[in-house]
């Protein structure tokens, strides 16, 4: 790509005492609440568990309410023998799934509020992405994959952040559970204002700075003789990326943020920037799994290779 700076150059603008890795105030800002509320999935596996950390401190800083819920499935009728396992025994693993991260918990009252569990009957993803529609965010964790099996193999964390029409956030493997040291959005050329919102919003109850990437995209001129890059079309570009932060950062006064514009590819770019504790909000459109990896969705891309907790803002209609 020859606009913008070359893959791995960053082009700040903004604020210029957010460092990477840094910059975060002792102070917790407490403002409005999510009043209805965090549901975060477990399965009884020790990513789940990860998951139920990070959604108590979030429930925590926002003064949300939390659901602990797992859904299991029947198996179907005729194979239930040859698998060895009954309805009965799926649901009390679901139960002991649900006890499991209650006691995690060891009694607290994540934002204020008891915990409540729940096990449902029903597809888990399903399940989530329905749940979604009527709460703040939705959590899950997310397993480590090899190479292989990011490319091609499926999970409940995958199918729910391309399908729930809600905000669902994904805690990978070995991802950091505490508070962070930076809320990163990715910010594009269109309508960014769902992932601004929301990471604006983080950025606020977590009382840390907020990071906005933006990658340049390729100017019309490019490769062709005239006269080389649109030094116009650049800056309009980034005069609009600027323009949405903005509006976002009146709203929210006492967040610390400025702009990266960087150039290349894109996951390429949001990764590069990403410094540890660090929390990853994107924007995207709720979807089919495979009609997000056909069209190299960013979400997907991203949520496959992060090692950080990634929140997807989903765009509606």
């Amino acid at each position: 790509m020859t606009v913008g700076p070359a893959r791995g150059a960053r082009e700040m603008v903004g604020w210029e005492g957010v460092p990477r890795g840094g910059g975060r105030t002792e102070e917790i800002i407490m403002g409005s609440t999510w009043q209805r509320g965090i549901v975060v999935g477990v399965d009884g596996s020790p990513q789940s568990m990860a998951a139920v950390d990070w959604a108590a401190l979030t429930a925590d800083r926002h003064g949300a309410p939390l659901t602990v819920l797992t859904a299991y499935v029947s198996p179907p009728a005729n194979m239930a023998g040859t698998m060895g396992v009954s309805v009965d025994d799926l649901r009390d693993r679901a139960h002991d799934a649900v006890e499991r991260a209650a006691s995690r918990l060891d009694g607290a009252h994540p934002g204020g509020h008891p915990v409540d569990e729940q096990v449902v009957h029903g597809d888990p993803a399903h399940v989530l992405a329905q749940r979604s529609t009527s709460a703040d965010l939705v959590v899950v964790g997310r397993r480590g994959l090899g190479a292989l099996d990011r490319a091609v193999l499926g999970s409940v964390s995958s199918a729910l952040a391309a399908t729930a029409p809600g905000p669902v956030a994904v805690v990978p493997s070995g991802a950091a559970t505490g508070e962070p040291n930076r809320v990163v959005v990715a910010v594009s050329n269109d309508d960014a204002g769902p992932q601004l919102d929301l990471g604006f919003a983080e950025a606020h109850q977590r009382a840390c700075p907020l990071v906005a990437v933006h990658v340049m995209e390729p100017d019309p001129a490019a490769g062709l003789d005239f006269g080389g890059p649109d030094v116009d079309h650049q800056e309009a570009e980034r005069d609009g990326v600027q323009r949405q932060v903005s509006r976002w950062s009146e709203k929210y006064p006492s967040v610390r943020e400025h702009v990266v514009f960087g150039g290349g590819n894109p996951v390429d770019a949001l990764l590069d920037e990403l410094g540890p504790d660090d929390i990853v909000v994107l924007g995207g459109r709720p979807h089919s799994q495979t009609a997000g990896r056909l069209r190299y969705s960013v979400a997907d891309a991203v949520l496959r290779r992060s090692h950080h907790p990634v929140i997807i803002a989903h765009h509606q209609g």
